[in-house]
């Protein structure tokens, strides 16, 4: 489609007006050989133009897609799906810098994790008189969290479709 659109906007803007003002002289009825290589270049235009425009949105839209649905994971709460990416896609330092920010939040909560199990074994430990139950409700809440971390940090995120 926009082959066509090319084509025919080049004949509407170069050729009419060269016709037009009798700069280009056509005949009424061209013959069929012309009519044939007009076809031709006409068609070899359409397919120049659509593979070109397939090409280029495969190295841009697919990256898109695939970025697009790994911050939908990351939003559903799957810390651990790294984005590949393909040689020569275009978008290599967005997936570059997605990737960064993913390893940063993994390691943030691999160290709250390990913060958190440091001071739930404080607290089970301590079995003063004190342990009252908000203490107790402390340290329940305490270990809910972490293992709610855990399962983030270990959930295996769909592979990715699209950037092989």
């Amino acid at each position: 489609m926009v082959g066509l659109m090319s084509t025919l906007l080049t004949i509407t803007l170069i050729l009419f007006p060269l016709y037009q003002f009798e700069i280009l002289r056509i005949p009424r009825f061209l013959p069929w050989p012309i009519l044939m290589m007009m076809a031709a270049a006409a068609m070899v235009n359409i397919l120049l133009v659509g593979v070109m425009g397939i090409f280029i949105t495969h190295k841009i839209a697919g990256p898109m897609y695939s970025l697009v649905r790994h911050f939908r994971m990351v939003e559903e709460g799957a810390w651990g799906g790294v984005m590949r990416q393909r040689e020569g896609d275009d978008m290599k330092y967005v997936v570059r810098n997605f990737n960064g920010m993913i390893t940063a939040i993994q390691d943030q909560l691999k160290s709250d994790s390990t913060e958190l199990g440091g001071i739930l074994s404080e607290l089970k430990v301590d079995e003063s008189p004190l342990a009252t139950d908000s203490r107790k409700a402390l340290a329940e809440r305490l270990a809910t969290l972490k293992q709610s971390i855990d399962l983030r940090l270990e959930a295996d995120p769909k592979p990715d479709p699209v950037a092989k």
